[in-house]
């Protein structure tokens, strides 16, 4: 099949070769396939906690860690549901296209193919970032599609400047603009994704504006000053940051508690924000009588247990992966599920196994318990900003707010 047209005043045809719309057709037929097994994939995990699937190849290459995070999740919508729809509008774009009689028509459909190639190249290196950044594991699947977007863009790139050639005597005016376009297109990309990294990784604290906040929150301001400081223990617990940091925020949690797990992500999104000058030590708290000795009643009933399955990932050094996992994944907190979460991770079963029946694990956590109970903690979260007792969640703009009043110097505030 060949696509021609007569340009008035240009006294020659024009024909759109299928082997420039057939890359573009087949990388979104190969796009759409992965994105819908990577669909299934996700659904089932969502749904069974005792799933395991065929791409959880090792702790480092691992689907499930990534397809099981939040941030598989935009808007609420899986992203591979959001990128079947992203590969059937590339098709019905190129057909359309492949289908247009009209030059301004499929010029028009060129380039809002380029755009939407570009979009995917953006998003995908977005995405990238997230899984070696912040999860710090490999989507096999994922991968597949960071390819065939890759791949994606010059493949349209190309289908547009085929559409767009009129004549012989313009090619290499043409070609020239083409090449500064594209240039133009490359120098977004780079600077798009250097402000994502900058987000993703940080690379330090930003500069503290204490007037702002006076100005724009003054009673979250008074509030916060308020607040009483406490001696907190800097060792124990699992740390994670800079030793030297500027802020210190010592937090104690439940894996079962809701309001900890809201806690969980305002911290998650502050630290992407604010970077390396926030030091993390973890202490568990958990409610539930069963290890708990200031508690009467079991509110949490799998918080011990989970607390101990945290302990037992940190045996194996992936205390912060698997403590992730369960905020991610608080109505399946039962054995069978901490033991698929491990496996997940790539951790040595049996050896997980056994350390959840072992009393030295629990009595790891009993002495963050200690811990608590001799600071006065009756609730979770209990946190400390250095110092600073708060007493539960705060928002991520409020939380980052925090953190920028406990590192300014004490005459600034």
């Amino acid at each position: 099949m060949a696509i021609r047209t007569s340009v008035p005043g240009a006294g020659f045809s024009m024909t759109a070769r299928p082997k420039h719309v057939l890359p573009v057709l087949i990388l979104g037929g190969v796009g759409l396939g992965i994105s819908i097994v990577t669909e299934v994939v996700h659904s089932r995990l969502a749904t069974n906690p005792g799933y395991t699937s065929f791409c959880n190849i090792s702790a480092n290459v691992n689907c499930d860690v990534v397809m099981g995070s939040r941030h598989a999740l935009l808007a609420g919508v899986s992203v591979s549901l959001w990128a079947i729809v992203y590969y059937l509008t590339l098709a019905a774009v190129t057909v359309a296209l492949a289908r247009a009689t009209r030059a301004q028509l499929r010029e028009k459909l060129a380039l809002a193919l380029v755009l939407l190639a570009a979009w995917g190249l953006l998003f995908s290196l977005y995405m990238a970032a997230i899984a070696f950044g912040v999860l710090h594991a490999v989507c096999a699947l994922c991968g597949g599609l960071y390819l065939v977007n890759i791949a994606m863009f010059p493949a349209a790139w190309r289908l547009r400047a085929q559409v767009r050639l009129q004549s012989r005597r313009q090619a290499a005016a043409q070609a020239g603009r083409e090449r500064l376009v594209l240039i133009a297109g490359v120098a977004i990309a780079v600077i798009v994704l250097a402000i994502g990294s900058w987000e993703v990784f940080g690379r330090g604290m930003r500069q503290a504006d204490i007037a702002t906040i006076k100005r724009l929150r003054p009673d979250f301001y008074r509030w916060y000053v308020a607040q009483p400081i406490v001696q907190v223990p800097r060792d124990g617990g699992h740390a994670r940051g800079n030793a030297d940091a500027p802020v210190t925020i010592v937090a104690f949690s439940d894996f079962e508690c809701g309001h900890c797990a809201n806690f969980h992500r305002s911290l998650d999104s502050t630290l992407r924000r604010l970077g390396p000058g926030i030091r993390v030590v973890f202490h568990h708290f958990p409610l539930d009588s069963a290890c708990n000795q200031k508690l009467h009643a079991r509110f949490h009933p799998q918080a011990c247990l989970a607390a101990v399955a945290a302990e037992c990932a940190a045996e194996q050094e992936k205390f912060w992966q698997y403590h992730d996992i369960l905020f991610d994944n608080q109505q399946h907190l039962d054995r069978p599920s901490l033991i698929t979460y491990a496996t997940r991770l790539g951790l040595d079963g049996p050896r997980f196994s056994a350390c959840l029946d072992s009393p030295a694990s629990l009595a790891r956590v009993q002495a963050d318990i200690a811990t608590g109970v001799s600071l006065g903690i009756d609730s979770t979260p209990t946190v400390f900003i250095n110092g600073r007792l708060i007493k539960g969640t705060l928002e991520p703009d409020l939380l980052s707010d925090a953190v920028t009043l406990a590192g300014a110097p004490a005459h600034s505030q």
